[in-house]
């Protein structure tokens, strides 16, 4: 894991070296699947979610272009849906109590792709913090509802990750402006990635325990290291 320790040294490095270059605009968006490894696997079996992202990509008219961004995730590890009385002296109105246990990840990095063709392949090396929370709301009951009523974050913490992937991004669409010389494009963007994510504690689902009235929490503690896979969607401007 020596590897994933260097990355913050290597982006800054690699910041330094494209800070005063010309940059284009480039965002995307997609869909997350995660699988813990290690001692997170033993406690969580799978994530789902999204990200987003923007970035700046530097040497237009190269065929290799490396772009620095900025990485924010989301991922839901587990859910819990019921049905209560509104109060024990309104027993026959009913609402419906959610539990999410999820993850936010803020993780800025730098990528290196190709910048033509058909198919176009990418590494890349980020560094970041993740917020790991568990949140329970009260949403009004029945078919189309969802209207939240009230909520609570039960259990939160912070810690750090960070992590290596590569991809591919395929074009689907593309436009030159003959006058400004500027070419926007969207493509489809699939890739993988390992994260090595820092110690956190943490609930799961069935950590919440309710007993006359009173609530506990069976918090647990482990790395957050996964791989994880994105399908979405990269526009550069």
């Amino acid at each position: 894991m020596r590897a994933l320790r260097m990355i913050p040294v290597v982006m800054l490095a690699l910041s330094l070296s494209v800070a005063q270059s010309r940059a284009e605009l480039t965002a995307g968006a997609g869909l997350s699947l995660a699988w813990p490894q290690g001692d997170f696997s033993e406690q969580v079996d799978f994530a789902w979610g999204g990200a987003g992202r923007v970035g700046w990509a530097f040497a237009q008219g190269s065929s290799v272009a490396p772009v620095l961004f900025a990485d924010v995730g989301y991922l839901n590890y587990g859910r819990e849906r019921r049905t209560e009385p509104f109060s024990m002296t309104i027993p026959d109105v009913v609402v419906d109590v959610v539990t999410d246990n999820y993850m936010v990840q803020v993780s800025p990095g730098f990528q290196v792709g190709l910048r033509n063709g058909p198919v176009r392949p990418y590494a890349e090396a980020f560094f970041g913090v993740t917020y790991i929370a568990t949140r329970t709301k009260i949403e009004n009951h029945g078919l189309g509802s969802g209207d939240e009523i009230a909520a609570s974050t039960n259990f939160s913490d912070w810690t750090w990750n960070l992590g290596l992937g590569g991809g591919v991004q395929i074009p689907v669409w593309r436009r030159k402006e003959a006058l400004k010389g500027e070419l926007n494009e969207a493509l489809i963007d699939i890739k993988l990635g390992y994260v090595r994510g820092g110690n956190a504690e943490y609930l799961k689902k069935g950590s919440i325990e309710r007993e006359l009235g009173k609530v506990t929490y069976d918090t647990v503690e482990s790395a957050t290291d996964m791989f994880m896979l994105r399908v979405g969607a990269t526009f550069n401007f």
